[in-house]
């Protein structure tokens, strides 16, 4: 594989390092923080989060875009290669 650019670092790198943040790194925080979880009066089950879902989400999302933006600028920049023997 050749040498990476800055910008094909930053996609991957940065894409890959928050949907890891965002999946495992929240989830271990959640487990290791013991987010609770009280029932109410009628049994039903009260889901309080230490952090928020939304942040959690755009999170994700955001290293998807990355991943993606990684991806379009790699197809449009880097011509095909010719496999005719």
């Amino acid at each position: 594989m050749s040498e990476l650019t800055t910008m094909e670092r930053v996609g991957l790198y940065g894409g890959g390092a928050l949907i890891l943040i965002g999946t495992v790194g929240m989830g271990l925080l959640e487990i290791v923080a013991g987010a609770p979880h009280p029932v109410s009066g009628e049994g039903q089950v009260v889901h309080e989060t230490l952090i928020s879902l939304s942040v959690r989400s755009y999170t994700i999302l955001l290293g998807l875009l990355l991943l993606a933006a990684y991806g379009i600028s790699n197809l449009a920049t880097k011509p095909p290669e010719d496999t005719s023997v």
